[in-house]
């Protein structure tokens, strides 16, 4: 399973990648391999059973949703917001 999260800089997106990376699997289906973006360079987990890629842009401009989807991941938690 391929997973992207966007806001994976934030609190709530660092705690969900930790907690991912410690269980490496998802409702059952273990995790092939993650994609954490943020407006800011997110951290990949460091001991995490799957590849972890991180991206930073501003998927509000033209072009960058696509670009974030174009791998086609089966799961997308949204976290991202301004506060």
């Amino acid at each position: 399973m391929h997973i992207l999260i966007l806001g994976a800089a934030g609190m709530v997106g660092r705690k969900l990648t930790e907690r991912l990376a410690k269980d490496g699997a998802l409702g059952g289906t273990p995790i092939a391999r993650a994609t954490l973006h943020d407006v800011v360079m997110p951290e990949a987990p460091a001991d995490a059973p799957f590849p972890s890629k991180t991206l930073a842009s501003d998927f509000a401009l033209p072009g960058e949703a696509e670009k974030l989807v174009a791998e086609r991941p089966d799961v997308i938690f949204h976290l991202a917001a301004i506060v």
